[in-house]
């Protein structure tokens, strides 16, 4: 195996343990774009780099480059520095994206920057419409679950939240068309649209993405098919 190239870093969690899993993701959460991780482990790096993953909310993209044992070496890049696997993995990543731009403009305004917030705000806005629109009108009609009378199941909360986070948004981007003056006026919509955003994108991934993808797995045709589509629906937003 050729040795690392000079833009590499070498993590080495040999001998830790237990503790190798802190380590690693103290270590990889820096991960920033373009970067590349050689990560050597003493020890079968599939759950640990799972758990980091996880934790990481898949952010990072890991593959083996010696398989051991009794050395195995990793390469580990930010998920974004690859392509994605699947239709859920574009999801995935599409949930990071809103999220980075929705915290974006928070931040600003909680800087009183309410001129600075508008852009990431309203690139939010198209991302998150165009993100619904593969879930609600791509997805659903093709991999729906059972519905349930009480509308308790994943597919109907999923899209009830749907209607409830378009609208907190739309009074959100009424009120930025309106032309706002003071940030107090509009945090309290930011804040409640950030936790409405985490517990849903927490219960997709939970609930649905598993299903959607066991389902994919079985139709490899249409995966390959809704993939496409959903990238060339994203891209628009």
């Amino acid at each position: 195996m050729a040795p690392p190239s000079m833009n590499d870093f070498v993590l080495d969690l040999r001998g830790l343990a237990e503790h190798a899993h802190t380590r690693a993701y103290y270590t990889l959460r820096e991960l920033q774009p373009g970067q590349v991780f050689e990560v050597w482990l003493d020890q079968d790096p599939g759950l640990l780099m799972d758990a980091v993953s996880l934790q990481l909310r898949h952010g990072i993209h890991w593959e083996p480059v010696v398989p051991g044992p009794p050395l195995w070496k990793l390469r580990v890049r930010p998920r974004e520095d690859v392509d994605p696997t699947d239709l859920v993995d574009l999801l995935t990543r599409d949930h990071l994206r809103i999220d980075r731009l929705f915290a974006s403009a928070l931040h600003r305004v909680n800087a009183g920057d309410l001129e600075g917030a508008a852009p990431d705000f309203h690139a939010y806005v198209e991302g998150l419409r165009h993100h619904i629109q593969v879930e609600n009108e791509l997805i659903v009609p093709l991999l729906d679950l059972p519905r349930r009378p009480d509308g308790q199941d994943p597919t109907s909360v999923m899209l009830r939240e749907h209607d409830e986070i378009l609208e907190q948004t739309t009074m959100l981007e009424h009120e930025f068309a309106e032309g706002v003056d003071q940030a107090w006026a509009v945090a309290p919509f930011f804040a409640l649209i950030s936790g409405a955003l985490a517990k849903h994108e927490g219960r997709e991934e939970q609930n649905l993405f598993p299903h959607w993808s066991r389902a994919l797995r079985t139709r490899p045709d249409q995966g390959t098919e809704l993939l496409a589509r959903a990238r060339d629906i994203l891209a628009e937003g």
